[in-house]
């Protein structure tokens, strides 16, 4: 590949944040005290800024264009890049696949002390090499299969990469809402539903009793949390695994639903009537990871 342009994609660290830009006083009085709720943030945050100043050092040295931005401020689709780099963890990895096209991504987990990168590729001990291998052409980046959201009838601007949770807004309530799956259709009542393609499914569908897929299978899954059918009902749509075809669609009888999209950073409420359709995007993830990242898992 010819890296000319390259955009960074990064994460603002919890002590930067917090003891940094807002000088939180219960934050900073809890670092002074050493308490065991902060006291690897300093070190994190060190790690992280160090191997971002690396990165930047190194990409500036090939002749290589960069452009820095934190996770929070990349608003609009990337475009006019050869690489997009997410310096941080998996949720910066996910963050900046909201943004990203056809353009490849790479992720570089900056503090493996406190993350564990399931995503990133690169670290500060192979990140030279990955670059080489990259710019040789030595290695190819995978196309995840990614969600899409149709929400009222609206396509949500956000492709799903990790999961969907569709579900009550409040965690102790109920989510009440009808599924449909091809011609079955049920009224269900439950903690919620998980939708997610093969790179989410080591996360929270695994947790749950879903299963774990090679992250670059091109099915999805769907999986209900916590069903709560009474008992004399039997229930057939609970989990299940789909082919890149299929659609899931799921209407809200929750006056206060909510869509939470790969985490809990970008939600859209899903009120009583609303509907949304869970479907395979036509336009995959291009990323850098190993094809058998998913098999500890397994």
């Amino acid at each position: 590949m010819n890296l000319r342009k390259v955009l960074i994609v990064y994460k603002k660290s919890t002590f930067q944040i917090q003891a940094v830009e807002h000088r939180e006083s219960r934050f900073i009085r809890l670092i002074e005290e050493g308490h065991d709720t902060v006291t690897r943030v300093k070190v994190a945050h060190e790690e992280h800024y160090d191997v971002l100043e690396a990165l930047t050092r190194e990409l500036a040295g090939r002749g290589i264009e960069v452009t820095a931005v934190a996770r929070a401020d990349l608003t609009r689709t990337v475009s006019d890049v050869d690489l997009v780099i997410s310096v941080g963890g998996d949720g910066t990895f996910l963050d900046a696949s909201h943004f990203v096209g056809d353009t490849p991504l790479l992720g570089v987990n900056s503090s493996r002390s406190s993350s564990f990168g399931h995503f990133c590729l690169a670290n500060e001990g192979n990140l030279i090499e990955v670059l080489d291998r990259i710019a040789d052409d030595e290695l190819e980046p995978l196309r995840l299969l990614r969600l899409e959201l149709v929400h009222n009838g609206s396509l949500l601007p956000e492709p799903v990469l990790n999961e969907v949770l569709v579900c009550h807004s409040n965690p102790a309530g109920t989510s009440r809402y009808f599924i449909q799956i091809g011609g079955e259709r049920e009224e269900q009542r439950s903690g919620g539903i998980w939708v997610g393609p093969p790179a989410g499914s080591t996360g929270s569908i695994r947790s749950g009793g879903g299963t774990v897929l090679p992250i670059a299978d091109r099915r999805f899954q769907y999986l209900v949390r916590e069903p709560g059918p009474r008992p004399y009902e039997s229930w057939k749509l609970t989990r299940g695994l789909l082919p890149e075809t299929a659609a899931i669609t799921i209407v809200s009888q929750m006056r206060t639903g909510a869509l939470y999209i790969d985490g809990q950073h970008i939600n859209y409420a899903f009120a009583l009537g609303d509907e949304l359709v869970v479907r395979p995007s036509k336009q995959d993830l291009r990323a850098y990871v190993r094809a058998d990242v998913n098999d500890i898992f397994r």
